[in-house]
């Protein structure tokens, strides 16, 4: 079972007690009050944890992280934009639910057995259930009131009164969710509870547990008077009962008092090894193993002197009245690092090819040499990228519907289908941490663009920000080359990921043993000559370009002669292209597209279909050049080379037809990440 603890609150009230942390982060007894609560929780069995943050989260998320030095698998809801309030913060943790789950206030801690809690709430069959506890303070709280197990309202008391009152903990089926509004602050106590009991179906569970609050200066005090009696004990006790008051504390000191709570001496676990090492027996009184006089502190001295005896190497420090009772204890506590949970964001551009696609196929240009000529356009794949304190690994893209992978950790991923070139780059990048990933593009994937080497670019892109490490362009282009071909064994050629990398106008040589990019570097008339001859038509079918290259490898060995003069011409064509932009003779590209197109379609049947052809037709008879169909072929866009006397001829047509256009232009830069400022 999984337990969420609320840990959003500001504390307003309890800010002049301890200073401007989270509530959660006050230190009780030498430890964070949360960190009592993960060890009551995980004291019951319950090692999976959602907190759920908001003010001064990165506190919170800097000191507990993933939670394994507690032997425990934290996860991290956050309220970004604003406080959600007691239930919407619940509902917000909602995607990482899928059972019975547990809620506690971050601002109380309520001791109570969860398996009695649990077996109470199944034999009701419940889907909300209220721990409640008998309080003699009720007026302070909202009062439960009963009928056969059922909550049936809730009221108040007058002063000295005692009541039922709600102790912080809570069980839950996931159908609560249904109660909830999203991306609204709802209070749990003052909206949803009120109607769960008006509507008959919230039950209370009645426990004699300890319940203690710290979110008031006044409350706060006797809960860390209570926290410290767990770690006093006589000197007539054994030091066995020592032991086990360090093992149930989880702090590594024993105050030893006399009866008036003068302090004799200290024991902590190295202290008792050392004892029984010498001879001594677990069963002696703790007086002959304890440490005598220890240093202490004056509960009249300064912060600053205590400070500095704490930073003179003393990890305990007992603060004593002036009658040498103990008051509080101060424990050294290493400075938590702030860690940086950075937001990046990016964008990467898409790509048209004039010619060479397909010689930049390894089986071709290993042998034979492959060039290509491409451009990048104003349309991009965009990503948001936010580093995680947990090892959860979230996506969400724009091709699915909502959130399409939740992960616990890098281990946890499956390919399933469902994001699986992100969850590969994943695999070959190993970042060292969980992160959001969040993406949208301007043109859906499979129409020809390159959207799938532009996507995998631009998360490689991001990860490699977010690790600090500087890769160069050809390194990213490596990497995303691996992803498809290694690891999800997708087939294609070189040129996408470069160019979404170097961005503009490039000239491309692969070769067996190197490539080589060559910026096109166009005088602006030239690029806005060529502009004004280009439109793009969809041809109103997507294709799995990784499908169409594998039939196209199996036609080249079983073919290869007749295949590799095809490819050859297409070389030729790219070169010629890459001159004629060069020498300003654009004029001549529109043929060239046009034999570009006749030998690509040689390659395989698969690159073109019935109505593609007749489109291409259309086109050829109401002002184009020529052109070709972009990508591995089967469906996406047509790159037609026009008259631009004729382009609102040629547009009616192709529309008419059953074509889609879309206008374009020239992007000159490659693949852009930033940092996002936070507050």
């Amino acid at each position: 079972m999984k337990a969420v603890i609320l840990a959003g609150g500001s504390g307003t009230r309890l800010k002049e007690v301890i200073g401007d942390i989270p509530p959660p982060m006050a230190m009780i007894a030498g430890k964070p009050f949360l960190e009592h609560q993960l060890r009551f929780l995980k004291e019951q069995g319950i090692t999976e944890v959602i907190l759920a943050v908001h003010y001064m989260a990165h506190k919170i998320k800097s000191y507990f992280g993933t939670g394994h030095r507690w032997g425990m698998d934290i996860t991290y809801s956050e309220e970004e934009e604003m406080p959600l309030g007691t239930a919407g913060a619940i509902k917000k943790a909602e995607k990482y639910i899928d059972d019975t789950f547990l809620v506690l206030n971050g601002a109380s801690y309520s001791h109570l057995e969860i398996a009695e809690f649990l077996a109470f709430h199944r034999a009701k069959r419940s889907n909300c259930t209220l721990a409640l506890i008998r309080s003699q303070e009720a007026s302070h709280y909202e009062n439960a009131v009963l009928s056969e197990n059922k909550i049936v309202n809730f009221t108040e008391k007058k002063e000295g009164e005692s009541g039922l009152i709600n102790s912080g903990i809570y069980l839950f089926e996931p159908v609560i969710f249904d109660s909830i509004e999203s991306d609204r602050k709802i209070s749990l106590e003052d909206e949803i509870l009120p109607k769960l009991a008006r509507d008959g179906i919230l039950w209370g569970f009645e426990h004699e547990g300890q319940f203690m609050v710290i979110g008031r200066p006044e409350t706060y005090h006797p809960l860390k008077e209570k926290m410290l009696q767990a770690i006093l004990l006589p000197s007539l006790h054994p030091l066995s009962d020592a032991m086990q008051k360090i093992s149930s504390s989880g702090i590594n000191l024993v105050l030893v008092t006399d009866e008036q709570r003068k302090l004799l001496g200290v024991v902590n676990e190295k202290i008792a090894r050392e004892f029984l090492l010498k001879g001594g027996h677990i069963q002696d009184p703790i007086d002959k193993a304890m440490i005598r006089d220890p240093v202490t502190a004056r509960t009249s001295d300064s912060p600053n002197k205590i400070s500095e005896l704490l930073l003179s190497g003393i990890n305990h420090l007992p603060i004593l009245d002036d009658l040498g009772r103990v008051a509080d204890v101060e424990f050294r506590v290493e400075k938590i690092r702030d860690e940086s949970y950075p937001i990046v964001r990016g964008k990467a551009p898409l790509r048209i090819s004039f010619a060479g696609g397909g010689t930049d196929k390894q089986h071709f240009f290993e042998k034979h040499g492959g060039v290509v000529i491409n451009a990048t356009v104003d349309k991009y794949c965009y990503a948001t990228m936010i580093k995680r304190a947990d090892s959860k690994i979230i996506i969400d893209s724009d091709i699915g519907e909502g959130i399409e992978v939740i992960a616990d950790s890098r281990k946890d991923l499956v390919y399933d289908g469902k994001c699986d070139l992100i969850k590969a780059i994943v695999n070959i990048m190993k970042p060292p941490f969980g992160f959001e990933l969040y993406l949208h593009n301007d043109v859906p994937p499979g129409r020809g663009l390159g959207s799938s080497a532009t996507l995998s670019v631009l998360v490689i892109s991001l990860l490699s920000y977010l690790q600090d490490i500087h890769y160069d362009d050809y390194k990213i282009a490596e990497i995303a080359y691996r992803t498809e071909r290694e690891q999800l064994n997708i087939k294609g050629g070189w040129q996408d990921q470069y160019a979404a990398v170097t961005g503009g106008f490039n000239f491309m040589e692969f070769n067996g043993d190197k490539t080589i990019i060559y910026p096109l570097r166009l005088k602006p008339d030239v690029v806005n000559e060529l502009n004004q001859h280009l439109l793009l038509c969809y041809v109103g079918k997507g294709h799995q370009s990784g499908d169409i290259h594998r039939s196209q490898e199996k036609t080249f060995s079983q073919n290869e002669e007749v295949m590799v003069e095809h490819l050859q011409s297409l070389k030729k064509i790219a070169i010629e292209i890459k001159d004629c932009l060069l020498t300003y003779q654009i004029e001549k590209i529109g043929s060239l597209l046009y034999q570009s197109w006749e030998n690509k379609r040689k390659l395989d049947s698969s690159i073109s279909d019935p109505f593609i052809d007749r489109l291409y037709e259309i086109g050829l008879k109401n002002g184009a050049y020529g052109g070709k169909l972009l990508g591995a072929g089967g469906g996406g866009y047509i790159l037609f080379f026009y008259t631009p006397r004729k382009r609102n001829q040629l547009v009616k047509a192709l529309e008419k037809s059953g074509g889609e256009i879309m206008n374009f232009h020239f992007e000159f830069e490659g693949t852009k990440v930033w940092p996002v400022k936070q507050r």
